[in-house]
């Protein structure tokens, strides 16, 4: 072996060992995690340590009990409308304020920098911490939004009753509008100054400028957002935990995701709940495959 392929050798063992630590968290908290749980989907097991084996094997029982029993059918598909509900009327929402917040704060204003920061930082803070933080100041007796209200004569029920259930979390969830609204702004930056300078010398307004220019040129930054916010608006679950507790399958209902579905058959049935994951990565990747689709509306430049 001569010196350079020594050398070359050594350097890939280097780099090899370099990024071990990263393909070893991949392969067992992620791949080994997906693998055994697809394993678990196919027999009648509840929830109990690896290495104990398996119970019953039911092949595809598990992905059909969603739609031959009656009890599951039922959960199942009033967990997935809930969701769909919530996708359908929180995501268009969320998209169009985050790009006007976006539109808002890319103007050059001294200051302009603070409130940036300012609309980002609920994003930095996790689900759990802010869903306890809401539901202390939601709180039907105490809470500092609550008592606000009732003083200028409003008594919103927040998450007490399931008429009033579904808007108060999809309000709430409007505060980590500052996600989407940086990923706005990166592509607004993108935008080339000289399409406004000769729209406005043709006497086009702003209004007509952000519609002809800023929209059609951003287009790529929806598909993505869309994409991304049906990923994770599908696995809506933390912050409902922590704002409601244990109400998720209370409230009528009104706030059963998906993934509550999930959470609990998780100990019973454990295989079933492994089943309903592999249907939801389905929905996900069916739903993204229909969104890339019907893209042809994306404009993409000629820098990509």
């Amino acid at each position: 072996m001569t010196s350079s392929t020594k050398k070359k050798l050594r350097r890939n063992i280097e780099g090899y060992l370099y990024v071990l630590p990263v393909i070893l968290g991949v392969l067992i908290f992620t791949a080994f995690p997906v693998i055994y749980a697809f394993v678990c989907s196919f027999f009648e097991t509840p929830l109990k340590p690896i290495g104990e084996g398996f119970d019953h094997f039911v092949g595809l029982g598990n992905y059909f009990k969603s739609f031959s029993d009656a009890y599951y059918s039922r959960k199942f598909f009033t967990s997935l409308g809930v969701t769909f509900l919530y996708a359908a009327t929180y995501i268009p929402i969320s998209l169009v304020l985050s790009f006007l917040l976006a539109v808002f704060l890319n103007k050059q204003v001294k200051g302009m920098r603070f409130f940036r920061v300012l609309y980002y930082l609920p994003v930095l803070l996790p689900a759990v911490c802010t869903g306890m933080l809401w539901n202390r100041i939601t709180d039907p007796y105490y809470g500092v939004i609550t008592k606000a209200l009732q003083n200028i004569g409003i008594n919103w029920s927040w998450f007490e009753l399931p008429q009033t259930s579904m808007v108060s979390f999809e309000f709430i969830s409007l505060f980590t509008l500052g996600g989407n609204m940086i990923l706005w702004l990166a592509q607004l930056k993108n935008v080339p100054k000289s399409l406004y300078e000769s729209a406005t010398l043709d006497g086009a307004g702003k209004f007509r400028q952000l519609v002809s220019i800023t929209v059609p040129i951003c287009t790529p930054m929806i598909l993505y957002n869309v994409i991304m916010s049906i990923i994770g608006v599908m696995q809506t679950y933390s912050q409902v935990l922590t704002l409601t507790g244990s109400k998720g399958s209370g409230l009528e209902d009104s706030l059963l995701f998906y993934v509550f579905n999930i959470y609990d058959n998780r100990v019973t049935h454990f295989g079933y709940a492994c089943a309903l994951s592999f249907i939801l990565f389905a929905i996900i990747g069916a739903l993204t495959a229909v969104v890339m689709k019907t893209s042809k509306w994306v404009y993409y430049t000629e820098e990509g």
